[in-house]
C-alpha cells in the first residue's frame, strides 16, 4: 500500500484519485467477507468434518460433466462453421448462441419434467435390484439430467471463443496446411486446436464459473454445492460463520482457477502475420456431409434452445388467463429498469477505469484496476455475502461514531445495484479495454500534440470510436443481470421481484406454468440483446 500511496502522491489528479476509489469500491465486498471471518473467528474443522466433503464432491462433478459435455457441444459445431460451408450454415452460425438467453433455472425448470418420464424406469428398478439401487439410479439421474441442461445453456461460451480461433485467428497456418494436401482431420488435430488452446481455456473458464455460481438450477433439482450450501447455512440455518467460511473457500478455489488459466494462456502464446484477420474461404461439403453436419449443429442448439423454449410457449397457453396483466407490466418494467440502470453505470464506470489503464504507466494503478475487475469471477453468491456485510457495517455506523446514516443500505435497491456493478463490472471492462487498445492505441499521444487535455481526449475521440462498442457491452451487461437470481434473491427488499425472482418463485411453489411467461420474457430479451452482440462480433471481423 505504501508503494501505491507514493505512485499517487506524485501525481494526484482527477483520474488517478478516481482510479483508485473506482478499484476499492469493487474490491470493497471481498474485503469485507474476509474481515468477516476475523471478527466471527469460526472454526474451519467444524465446516471441513460436516458438510463442506459433500458441497465439494457434488460441486466437482458438476464441473467435471458439464466441462466435458460442453466441449462435446462446442468444439465440433464451432468447427464446422468456422471451416466448411454447409446448409443452414449462416443461420446455425448465429442461432448457436441462442442458448446463452435461456437461464440455467428456467432450463431446469422444463428438464426436471424428464426424471418423472423416468419413473417407471426407477419402479422397475426398485421391484427387481432393491431400494439401494433405486436410489442410486434416481442420484445417477438426477446429476445426469443436470449435468445435460448446464452444458446446454453455457456451452456458447467456448463455441463463440473456438469460433473467433478457428475463423479467424489461424488463418495462414490452415492455409499453409492445404497447400501441403493435409487432410481437414489432419489440420484440426495438428494445427487448429493447438493453436486454439488459449481460447479453449477461457471460454471453459466461464463455463465452469458459472456451474460454480449456480443456485437456482442445482437447488431445484435439490444437488447440494457450495453456491446452495450458503445460501442453506447463512440464510437458512442462519449460521452467519459458516457462511462466511464457505465463501471464502469458494473464493480461494476461484482464484485458483484464474491462476490455472493465466499460466496456460502465458505457456502459450501465438502471432500471426496481416493477414490473419481477413475473412478465411470456407470449404464446401459433400451434399451428405453438409446434411450431417447441419444435424450435427442442430443437436445443442435443440437441447438448450428450441425444446425450452417450445415449452415455455406451451405451458404459458395453458395458464395465460391466470395472469394479471398489470402486476406482470410491473414486474417486468421493474427488472428491465434495474437491468438497464445497472448496464448504463457499468459501462460508463468501465469506460472510465478502461481510459485510466491507457493514461497511467504505473505498474501499480494498473495492477489494482486489473485485481478490481475479478468480480465476474467470483460467484453471485459470495458477492452477495459481501455486499451485506459491508453495508451492515455501514448502517451500524452509529454506534461508534457520532454521525449516522439517514437511511438504511442493506436491504434497499442501492444494494442491489452495487452489487450488480461489482459482479458485472468485468463484463464491460475487458471487451471495452481491448477494443481502446486496437482502434484508438495512439490517440492519446495525438491529441497532446494538439493541445487537448484528457478529457477532450475522452470526449472527442473516444467516445465516438467505441459507441458501437459501449452499446454491444451493455447489452451483454443487460442479458446478464436479466437473468441473474442468486444476487437479487439475496439483496432485494421486502416484496421486491424481478422476472427472475418472478419465475422462480412460481417454480418453487409448484406453479410451473405460471413460471412460463416471465421465462419467455427473459429469454426474448436476451435474444435481442445476442442479435445485436452477434452483429458486433461480425463487424470486428471485417
Amino acid at each position: 500500500m505504501s508503494l501505491l500511496w507514493r505512485t499517487f502522491s506524485k501525481k494526484i489528479n482527477v483520474w488517478s484519485v478516481g482510479a483508485l476509489f473506482g478499484s476499492l469500491l469493487l474490491l470493497a465486498p471481498f474485503i469485507a467477507v474476509f474481515a468477516g471471518i476475523l471478527q466471527d473467528n469460526a472454526e474451519w474443522s467444524h465446516i471441513a468434518q460436516t458438510v463442506l466433503p459433500q458441497y465439494l464432491i457434488n460441486t466437482v462433478i458438476l464441473i467435471s460433466g458439464v466441462s466435458l459435455l460442453s466441449l462435446i457441444f462446442a468444439v465440433p459445431t464451432a468447427w464446422l462453421v468456422a471451416n466448411f460451408q454447409f446448409p443452414l450454415r449462416n443461420l446455425l452460425n448465429w442461432a448457436l448462441v441462442l442458448p446463452l438467453a435461456v437461464p440455467t433455472f428456467a432450463a431446469a425448470f422444463v428438464y426436471y419434467d424428464l426424471l418423472d418420464w423416468l419413473i417407471p424406469l426407477l419402479l422397475f428398478i426398485r421391484e427387481y435390484a432393491g431400494l439401494e439401487a433405486s436410489l442410486l439410479a434416481e442420484s445417477i439421474l438426477r446429476y445426469g439430467v443436470l449435468i445435460v441442461l448446464l452444458s446446454s445453456v453455457l456451452y456458447p461460451y467456448v463455441f463463440i471463443s473456438l469460433r473467433t480461433a478457428f475463423s479467424r485467428d489461424q488463418r495462414v497456418y490452415s492455409e499453409a496446411a492445404q497447400m501441403l494436401c493435409r487432410s481437414p482431420r489432419e489440420i484440426f488435430w495438428g494445427i487448429s486446436l493447438p493453436l486454439a488452446r488459449p481460447m479453449l481455456v477461457g471460454g471453459l473458464s466461464l463455463v465452469i464459473m458459472e456451474v460454480i455460481n449456480d443456485y437456482g438450477a442445482v437447488n431445484f433439482f435439490g444437488v447440494p454445492t457450495l453456491t446452495e450450501g450458503i445460501f442453506r447455512t447463512w440464510f437458512g440455518l442462519e449460521d452467519r460463520s459458516s457462511g462466511l467460511l464457505l465463501a471464502i473457500i469458494m473464493l480461494i478455489m476461484v482464484y485458483q482457477l484464474l491462476a490455472f488459466e493465466f499460466w496456460l494462456r502465458k505457456r502459450r502464446r501465438f502471432t500471426e502475420g496481416s493477414q490473419a484477420n481477413s475473412p478465411k474461404q470456407l470449404l464446401t461439403l459433400s451434399k451428405w456431409a453438409g446434411r450431417y453436419a447441419t444435424l450435427l449443429c442442430t443437436i445443442p442448439l435443440l437441447v438448450g434452445f428450441i425444446f425450452p423454449v417450445f415449452r415455455f410457449i406451451y405451458w404459458a397457453s395453458l395458464s395465460a388467463t391466470l395472469y394479471q396483466p398489470s402486476e406482470f407490466f410491473t414486474q417486468a418494467l421493474t427488472s428491465s429498469s434495474l437491468a438497464l440502470g445497472a448496464s448504463i453505470s457499468i459501462c460508463l464506470m468501465a469506460l472510465f477505469l478502461a481510459y485510466n489503464m491507457e493514461l497511467h504507466k504505473s505498474k501499480s494503478i494498473q495492477k489494482l484496476i486489473r485485481v478490481s475487475t475479478l468480480g465476474y469471477a467470483v460467484p453471485s453468491v459470495v458477492t452477495g455475502v459481501g455486499v451485506i456485510v459491508l453495508f451492515g457495517a455501514i448502517d451500524q455506523m452509529d454506534a461508534w461514531c457520532r454521525y449516522s446514516l439517514p437511511f438504511i443500505l442493506s436491504g434497499s435497491l442501492l444494494a442491489i445495484g452495487f452489487a450488480y456493478v461489482v459482479r458485472f463490472f468485468s463484463v464491460a471492462y475487458q471487451p471495452l479495454h481491448a477494443s481502446m487498445q486496437s482502434v484508438c492505441k495512439s490517440f492519446n499521444e495525438v491529441s497532446s500534440l494538439l493541445g487537448r487535455n484528457k478529457w477532450d481526449g475522452l470526449r472527442l475521440i473516444y467516445w465516438p470510436l467505441l459507441k458501437v462498442h459501449l452499446l454491444a457491452c451493455a447489452a451483454l451487461v443487460f442479458i446478464d443481470i436479466t437473468k441473474e437470481l442468486p444476487l437479487t434473491l439475496i439483496l432485494r427488499p421486502s416484496g421486491f421481484e424481478t422476472l427472475a425472482t418472478y419465475a422462480y418463485g412460481f417454480a418453487k411453489e409448484g406453479y410451473i406454468y405460471d413460471c412460463a411467461l416471465p421465462a419467455l420474457l427473459i429469454i426474448g430479451l436476451g435474444v435481442v440483446g445476442l442479435f445485436f452482440i452477434n452483429k458486433w462480433i461480425e463487424e470486428s471481423f471485417t
